[in-house]
């Protein structure tokens, strides 16, 4: 049989490596649109930020590798349409056409970087991060004598004001749509963030739209919004991504994420589809829903692969676990929020503890905040949140393992964790948390 995967980071690679390991009669084909495969993404804004100097450290297997395997790699590959009629793909490849036939096809193909089509975009100064040549780009141009303007409040702007802040530039402004930072989490956590970016000095414009760049000589020399206009000598687009699907004509969301099963199959059965620019069912909203996260490219991956041999496999367990820093602040969530409950019409009920990271008779405990969601009647838990300077994050995977099993506050407040002085209390954070959810 033959499989073409269009798309060769870490979901498609993933699948061509699990179909050569178990099934390796089958001929694999992998079509990368750039010249990398097989990278961390995730630890960009930390070289940006030159806390890592070496960009190689974030490319995981070279191509040698799976060519060796007996995978066909073939690199420069943009794909732009694919027939599913005649079982088809037909791109380009360093300026040759090319059509390739299969027999099964994982579209693979990630996300790109929203840059909304804005008066002045054409001006250099304006950078995304999304790729390794985009991370070098903006490493190169940030010094101490820059005004740097970040365009969007999530994850990234945030990773990129960090990443910003160490570099030690001259000016540092972030401007978000929303009334808040980090929209993911509820109010509090992102008001948590705010305060943190400002005591490093950032100048937030929170509730303003971005309108449009100006520059002179074909140069940025400005950011404008809605309510006034910034100095600017970089500007960053962390606004989110998009699924990169325009090629294909299958069943999509809105934002152009193909809709797939818990096999990643699409609405076409010869086609499936993982990672970025695909769907994952969500084990608590119980439907498809669009979380472009590392891990879940991963474990997706994995089972696609299998999926497309015709291996059973059933991934209906993400839950949108995630975490990240900002400056000296942790934050982490998993589950639903308080207003992904709320959207979702769901019965819940909250409870919201400061507790300390480590018992108080050993140095330098920092206070914890962590919030839980779950169910009124059942007590079944469903969403948890936590922030806190040190000793937060991590936290974050026992309530993960919570909700993916579906504990109940009071199962998870008499769990035997483990107890020491330097890392908890006897009544460690979570289970004080847990235990206050009546």
């Amino acid at each position: 049989m033959k499989i073409v995967i269009i798309g060769g980071n870490a979901a498609g690679m993933s699948a061509a490596s699990r179909i050569k390991r178990k099934a390796p009669e089958n001929e694999v084909i992998v079509l990368e649109k750039s010249g990398d495969v097989s990278y961390g993404a995730c630890g960009m804004p930390y070289y940006v930020a030159d806390l890592n100097p070496d960009i190689d450290l974030m490319r995981i297997r070279p191509v040698e590798v799976f060519r060796e395997q007996g995978v066909d790699v073939r690199l420069h590959s943009m794909v732009d349409k694919v027939d599913r009629e005649h079982k088809t793909v037909h791109g380009t490849c360093e300026g040759n056409e090319f059509t390739e036939s299969y027999d099964k096809l994982i579209v693979t193909s990630g996300s790109s970087a929203i840059v909304p089509p804005l008066p002045g975009t054409e001006l250099s100064g304006i950078y995304t991060l999304k790729t390794l040549p985009d991370a070098a780009a903006l490493k190169a141009a940030l010094s101490e004598d820059k005004r740097v303007v970040i365009i969007g409040g999530g994850y990234i702007g945030l990773e990129i004001a960090e990443a910003c802040l160490l570099r030690k530039v001259k000016e540092l402004r972030l401007v978000e749509a929303m009334d808040h930072v980090l929209t993911t989490f509820d109010d509090e956590f992102g008001d948590a963030a705010a305060a943190e970016l400002k005591k490093h000095g950032v100048e937030l414009c929170l509730g303003e739209k971005v309108t449009g760049f100006t520059g002179e000589d074909g140069k940025l020399t400005a950011v404008e919004t809605d309510k006034g206009s910034y100095p600017a000598d970089v500007a960053i687009m962390a606004i989110g991504v998009r699924p990169n699907t325009a090629f294909i004509d299958v069943d999509k969301l809105r934002n152009g994420a193909i809709i797939t099963d818990t096999a990643m199959r699409t609405s076409d059965p010869d086609v499936f589809s993982a990672g970025d620019c695909a769907t994952v069912w969500h084990r608590i909203l119980k439907e498809n829903v669009y979380l472009p996260l590392g891990t879940n490219a991963n474990k997706q991956g994995r089972l696609v692969g299998d999926s497309a041999v015709g291996k059973q496999v059933c991934f209906d367990r993400a839950i949108g676990t995630s975490m990240l820093r900002v400056m000296d602040m942790e934050f982490a969530c998993t589950g639903v929020t308080e207003k992904a409950a709320e959207r979702a019409g769901m019965k819940y009920k909250t409870k919201t503890v400061k507790s300390r990271s480590h018992a108080r008779y050993y140095p330098d405990p920092k206070e914890l905040t962590i919030k839980l969601i779950y169910d009124p009647d059942t007590k079944v838990i469903l969403g948890a949140q936590i922030m806190g300077e040190k000793e937060a994050a991590l936290r974050i995977d026992v309530f993960a393992c919570a909700v993916d099993r579906g504990m109940t506050t009071e199962e998870l407040g008499f769990m035997d964790l483990g107890y020491a002085p330097p890392f908890a209390s006897v009544w460690d954070a979570i289970q004080i948390a847990a235990n206050a959810s009546k």
